[in-house]
């Protein structure tokens, strides 16, 4: 084998990648290979033809940009040395682990990215609160890093790495962000971060809609490093601060016009609610056996993907035996049939600006949805509503006020989120905090957004019957 080993792809957002001996043969695996058949906005190309694009598509181009950054703020090496098996200095694993940790992401993605997550973290929360044991988190965080950690075999992701010089534990921790190094941390999980860089460009290249634009390479251009505190910490250079401004304000738009509100969202909650009945009944894989089965099975794992859960659907349409109201879902789902969303004070996307005004909108909206839930009973038995009050908001960023809280007085500056600015006079200081930065002031406010769904038919008849003329009184 030559001393260098490169293999080129070509990615439709950043032009020719190259990728390295460790990185080809993971690229090779059944475990990355299955999120070629992972939409990376779940059911959003329902609304947008065009976003069919995927997991994999997304994975290689954040190991792309976060190879960019790390030659922009002169923490890569060169290539004789990246693409060299054998070289395998501390610098060059560092370069090495980072471009991995930007891949491997999103390892544990389920099918239809956050849809049916959803349903997992759902299923998990509803075992937890009656009691049941759970011996893992749902999420994909913690399926990723069990198959960083536990796939010692022929075809797994740790005996690869292993063999490849790379230690799996380091690598599973700067994926979950939780490494030593803050730099590392700020890289994989902050408010700019190359996940974020990566997918805010590709989603708005395939939707189509340009609210998730920004400048990406004066924005690189201005990343730079400084020691804090014994800490290396990522920042941006004063004379570029309001480039990191455009960043926050155009992921913050982009996700409350395009991922949290009325587009895809209604399918994915479909999508969530059908999977969720799936789990109670013991039609799809539980999260135990996901991670104790399935993720030992590089055959079985690559078809945990989208096809998996429209198998899983079809097989419920054509069965004998139908819930109702899962069967009418599963029937919106498979042919776009979209729900009615009641979007009336206090069921609205509404500014917060305090935790107090928050606590008020989720008690409004908790009552509000538990009267009409009530109100449907009496119309129809058969009536279903689905509805999702968020635990989280869309924010632009954390506030000052709440970044001091959570952390030890002095210590606000190595929050890991947080994005920190270096000015003319070699002082770091943290965005929120910059007089001339847009971020002190939109900090202040989330976008609180509920949604409840109905079907079309529901809808009707609550506006036939003035229900919702009395949720429109109710308000004033």
């Amino acid at each position: 084998m030559a001393k260098e080993f490169k293999k080129v792809i070509f990615d439709n957002i950043h032009g020719h990648i190259p990728l390295n001996r460790v990185e080809t043969r993971i690229l090779e695996t059944l475990y990355f290979q299955r999120l070629r058949w992972i939409r990376q906005l779940g059911f959003s190309f329902y609304i947008f033809p065009g976003a069919t694009h995927t997991r994999h598509a997304h994975a290689v181009g954040v190991l792309h940009v976060m190879d960019r950054i790390l030659k922009g703020i002169h923490k890569a090496v060169p290539e004789n040395h990246l693409f060299d098996p054998n070289s395998r200095d501390d610098k060059t694993t560092f370069h090495r682990l980072m471009r991995l940790a930007a891949m491997l992401h999103d390892l544990g993605t389920f099918p239809f990215s956050h849809s049916i997550e959803l349903a997992y973290i759902n299923h998990w929360r509803r075992q937890k609160s009656h009691g049941r044991p759970t011996k893992y988190n749902a999420n994909h965080e913690t399926l990723g890093s069990h198959l960083i950690l536990s796939t010692r075999f022929p075809g797994g992701i740790t005996q690869i790495l292993e063999e490849e010089g790379i230690d799996p534990l380091e690598l599973s921790k700067i994926v979950a962000g939780k490494s030593k190094s803050l730099l590392a941390n700020q890289l994989m999980h902050s408010d700019v971060d190359a996940d974020r860089m990566d997918y805010l460009i590709r989603d708005a290249h395939h939707t189509g809609i340009k609210l998730g634009v920004y400048d990406l390479d004066m924005l690189m251009r201005n990343l730079t490093t400084t020691e804090d505190g014994g800490h290396e910490v990522l920042c941006i250079h004063e004379d570029g601060m309001n480039l990191a401004d455009a960043f926050l304000i155009s992921r913050y738009f982009w996700y409350s016009q395009i991922i949290n509100d009325g587009t895809g969202y209604k399918f994915d909650l479909l999508a969530a609610k059908i999977c969720e009945y799936f789990l109670e009944n013991g039609m799809a894989y539980s999260f135990e056996h996901l991670m104790d089965n399935v993720s030992q099975n590089p055959n079985e794992y690559f078809t945990f993907n989208d096809s998996y859960f429209m198998a899983k659907l079809h097989e419920y349409l054509a069965g004998r035996i139908k819930h109702p109201m899962i069967h009418e879902l599963c029937v919106m789902l498979a042919r776009r049939i979209p729900p009615a969303q009641i979007k009336i004070a206090p069921l609205k996307p509404t500014l917060v600006h305090s935790e107090d005004h928050r606590k008020e909108l989720v008690e409004k909206a908790t009552i509000t949805v538990e009267w009409l839930t009530q109100e449907l009973k009496e119309l129809d038995p058969e009536a279903w509503i689905i509805f999702d009050i968020p635990t989280k908001d869309v924010m632009f960023t954390k506030n000052f006020a709440s970044l001091r809280k959570d952390t030890k007085v002095g210590k606000a500056l190595h929050v890991r989120d947080s994005v920190k600015v270096l000015t003319r006079h070699q002082e770091l200081k943290l965005l929120v905090e910059v007089s001339n930065s847009l971020m002190p002031i939109l900090s202040q406010y989330r976008n609180f957004i509920p949604r409840v769904y109905v079907s079309p038919k529901t809808y009707d008849l609550l506006e036939d019957k003035g229900i919702l003329e009395k949720l429109r009184s109710k308000r004033e």
